[in-house]
């Protein structure tokens, strides 16, 4: 089999990527909402492409956000069967950030 072959249908399982980053959000903060954007929502992935997660925060600082960001992967990771390689792009917002974002984009939630 291919490299590319492989790594598309790797990307083919995004939604397990995309479900083991939210209920690691949710298990650190019970008022997180995570939603996909970009390739994935809009079905066209290509070799080049990775999963961009939306994981909206109400009330919360930037210094917050980046701190959550590493135990939310940290958590997917080692408790939810997230693979280390897999290519995931976190957005962390706030929720302001959050309706922005949504009204520009085709998403899907994962909540």
């Amino acid at each position: 089999m291919s490299w590319v072959k492989y790594h598309v249908d790797y990307l083919r399982n995004w939604r397990k990527a995309a479900e083991a980053v939210a209920r690691a959000a949710r298990e650190i903060r019970h008022d997180a909402k995570v939603y996909v954007i970009g390739g994935a929502a809009e079905g066209r992935l290509t070799v080049e492409s990775d999963v961009d997660l939306v994981v909206c925060i109400p009330s919360a600082s930037r210094e917050e956000l980046s701190s959550l960001m590493k135990e939310i992967m940290r958590r997917a990771i080692d408790l939810h069967g997230l693979p280390w390689d897999y290519p995931i792009e976190l957005h962390m917002c706030d929720e302001r950030m959050c309706e922005e974002i949504l009204k520009k984009y085709k998403y899907l939630d994962i909540n």
